[in-house]
């Protein structure tokens, strides 16, 4: 799992370097962190509640027009879902490292409105069940160390410097892997309220 990990960091390090290097288009890369509203999608009506949790990460970005870019990079994304049976809380805490892959469409007069979409793929860093009884590790109850899902997020950019802009953007996520063995699918469902900081290298 940790060799999986780093073999992604590198990968995606290494394809930002490469970008940057290029003059085929300009690159820049964007530290950010955010509020994530997470729960469970399923084919059964569910009464599971929002976990309210947060992600933090970096984006790395490549231009290929001033409408056009591809985005990658490596978050730190919470998961998970609550519920509450007779007054008490239940909460799953699934935390992944995630590595989305995006296209990005920039638009408006001055290209400051971006929307993106694509595949995200996510490794399983732990898994915790917070209980009145005390907080368990759940790994072992998760089907897969594995996800992938399509994440699709709208935002805005604020020009701070020549070389810097500040943005805001929702995004969201709903997963493709089935979470546990059920006579049910379940899957992981994401809303996310980040804020970023975006440098041209």
């Amino acid at each position: 799992m940790k060799r999986l990990l780093l073999c992604a960091a590198f990968a995606v390090l290494g394809l930002s370097h490469v970008m940057a290097q290029s003059g085929s288009g300009d690159f820049t890369i964007a530290p950010q962190i955010g509020l994530n509203l997470s729960n469970y999608s399923s084919s059964e009506n569910l009464s599971n509640k929002i976990r309210t949790a947060f992600n933090a990460g970096v984006i790395g970005e490549y231009y290929f027009s001033d409408r056009w870019s591809i985005r990658s990079g490596i978050i730190y994304d919470s998961k998970g879902t609550k519920i509450t049976q007779s007054g008490q809380d239940y909460i799953d805490k699934l935390n992944y490292i995630a590595v989305p892959l995006h296209a990005n469409w920039h638009f408006g007069s001055n290209r400051n409105w971006f929307l993106n979409f694509g595949p995200t793929i996510g490794f399983l860093a732990s898994a915790k069940a917070d209980t009145p009884f005390g907080e368990f590790d759940a790994k072992d109850k998760i089907k897969s160390s594995f996800d992938a899902g399509l994440g699709v997020g709208i935002g805005y950019k604020f020009d701070i410097a020549d070389d810097t802009q500040l943005y805001i953007q929702y995004q969201g996520y709903n997963g493709f892997i089935d979470l546990f063995d059920e006579d049910f699918s379940v899957f992981n469902a994401t809303s996310a309220f980040n804020i970023g900081v975006i440098f041209q290298p």
